[in-house]
């Protein structure tokens, strides 16, 4: 393999030999003038003098009605940021995730929010009128569930990156291309994922497993503080010492769950330069490699992260191999590859800036960063971005003990079952993600990401033939993903993980959240006691 057939998500999304892809802040506009206010804003207690408690309406007012014309248009003119509704040339745009599976869905309107204030205005409105109402910032939610059929809450617009001493701040609309790029200039980063479209702000609040986060922890590990907009309008900066309880749900309870995130406080670590290699070899012996790079890899030092993909196609095509990250010299990674119990077919170390590294692991490597984001106009798009929109179904596990030699057999067996099963045009494939490392000395209990017994996450994925959104295809595709998932039943640990939101998983709450699901239940009674932000699987308030 070489710097253009890498691994992680975007290979498993892409599902093509040779695909250009690994693996896989806040800007605010002045307030409006405190004179007065907006009759919207006298409406529904959002105006200034309101901006930290906006209950007082929405309790006093008799059942909600369904908005008119009249109260979208007031709204309208109540934000800083930017309405878009159906009929608006933009609206087609503006309702779209990644995936063009949700494309059916219908919101009743997409506001690309300005700050605090318009979100407050927002949640008013949603009360008053009982709308649906669902927070957005990447739009990479599996099951779709960043959309809806009421508002839209998208936060792309508040997307600046900044640093200082030993801190970032970074806008919850960031894309990982943003943030990558924005704290390079400074010499520093914060560990996150690969895609360079996935919003920062989801990646953090569902844990943010990544490349470095075996030296530097999960992106939500090194949070040290937000600002969100809870369902009563009020705008809090919660941390360690201010609404802690919330501040705990935040680092691992899953996007959406809490309230509508503006901006996130980080603490950042060297953007040193790395190592690293793409290994490979025949598919004769994938048995054999599984089980020695899950010997070698979670227990590496915390300096080196390694994934291992196992992807198949419709014609019979196989690939193994494994992208290998290392923050530190070439000689040193190479010593830590020999250790690997199967040697590779040959490989060939590279060495980059942080930057340029993270660059390679999504895919991007020799483009622009305004290139690394979906075409467009709206907010989050780039007229210049060539990022590819697809539609795919994933499920996870996370595995707490290693696959004995029956166990690496059966997910063989299971991934050469796809030609016989799957799609034609499609293609699949199962990727290991290293745990271990910094990421499993934080307690289970110390935040809401519960899997800190980990030795490494696993993500099945089947990728839809081009243009297909549903039907037989689709169907195909989650009939493998369902038959390789229980194959590994008897081996895995029933963790999965909330950040590869899976909609047919029964049982979700415990597999996502083990043992802290009752904490979570108790901040979520606590801080949206009317469920105001619901969603199939969001954290229940009893």
């Amino acid at each position: 393999m070489d710097e253009a057939s890498t691994s992680r998500r975007t290979v498993l999304r892409a599902g093509l030999l040779g695909a250009a892809g690994a693996a896989g802040l806040t800007a605010c506009s002045p307030k409006k003038p405190a004179a007065g206010g907006s009759a919207a804003e006298a409406a529904t207690g959002s105006g200034p003098g309101a901006a930290t408690s906006r209950t007082a309406a929405a309790s006093a007012s008799s059942a909600p009605t369904p908005p008119k014309a009249a109260d979208w248009a007031a709204l309208g003119k109540d934000l800083d940021g930017l309405l878009i509704r159906p009929g608006d040339s933009r609206y087609s745009s503006a309702r779209k995730l990644f995936q063009p599976q949700y494309d059916k869905l219908a919101p009743s309107g997409v506001v690309y929010v300005d700050g605090a204030h318009d979100v407050a205005t927002c949640l008013a409105f949603a009360r008053r009128h009982n709308v649906p109402v669902t927070a957005r910032s990447g739009g990479h939610s599996y099951g779709g569930w960043s959309s809806g059929s009421g508002l839209v809450l998208d936060v792309s617009r508040l997307a600046t990156v900044s640093a200082a001493g030993g801190g970032a701040t970074v806008g919850a609309g960031a894309r990982l291309i943003d943030v990558y790029t924005g704290l390079a200039g400074h010499g520093v980063t914060v560990p996150a994922g690969s895609c360079p479209t996935v919003g920062v702000t989801g990646l953090a609040l569902g844990g943010g497993v990544g490349v470095t986060g075996r030296a530097y922890g999960l992106t939500c590990d090194n949070l040290t503080g937000a600002e969100i907009v809870t369902a009563d309008g009020k705008t809090r900066r919660v941390s360690s010492g201010s609404d802690p309880d919330l501040f705990w749900a935040l680092r691992g309870g899953g996007g959406g769950n809490f309230g509508v995130v503006t901006s996130l406080s980080f603490r950042t670590h060297p953007a040193a330069e790395c190592s690293y290699a793409f290994l490979s070899w025949p598919w004769s012996k994938a048995a054999a490699v599984i089980r020695a790079w899950q010997a070698w890899a979670p227990s590496a030092p915390d300096n080196l992260w390694a994934d291992l993909h196992l992807l198949v196609w419709a014609d019979g095509r196989t690939q193994l191999g494994t992208t290998v990250n290392y923050l530190g010299p070439a000689h040193e990674l190479s010593t830590q590859v020999d250790r690997l119990a199967v040697a590779p077919a040959g490989y060939t170390v590279h060495t980059r800036s942080y930057l340029e590294t993270m660059q390679v692991m999504g895919g991007v490597l020799g483009w622009t960063e305004a290139a690394a984001h979906l075409p467009g106009s709206l907010p989050g798009q780039r007229p210049s971005g060539k990022i590819t929109r697809e539609s795919y179904g994933a499920k996870s596990d996370v595995f707490t003990r290693p696959l004995s030699a029956a166990g690496a057999a059966a997910l063989v067996a299971a991934i050469e079952r796809y030609p016989r099963t799957g799609p034609q045009g499609g293609s699949a494939g199962v990727a290991f993600d290293a745990l271990g490392g910094a990421i499993n000395r934080v307690r289970a209990g110390d935040t809401a990401f519960v899997h800190r017994d980990g030795l490494f996450l696993a993500q099945y994925t089947a990728n839809y033939p081009a243009g297909v959104i549903g039907g037989s295809g689709a169907d195909r595709s989650w009939s493998w993903l369902n038959g390789v998932w229980t194959s590994m039943r008897p081996y895995s640990s029933g963790q999965a993980y909330q950040n590869y939101i899976d909609p047919r998983l029964s049982g979700w709450e415990q597999a996502y959240y083990g043992a802290n699901a009752a904490r979570l239940r108790t901040v979520k009674r606590g801080y949206d006691p009317t469920g105001l932000f619901h969603f199939p699987q969001s954290v229940p308030r009893a």
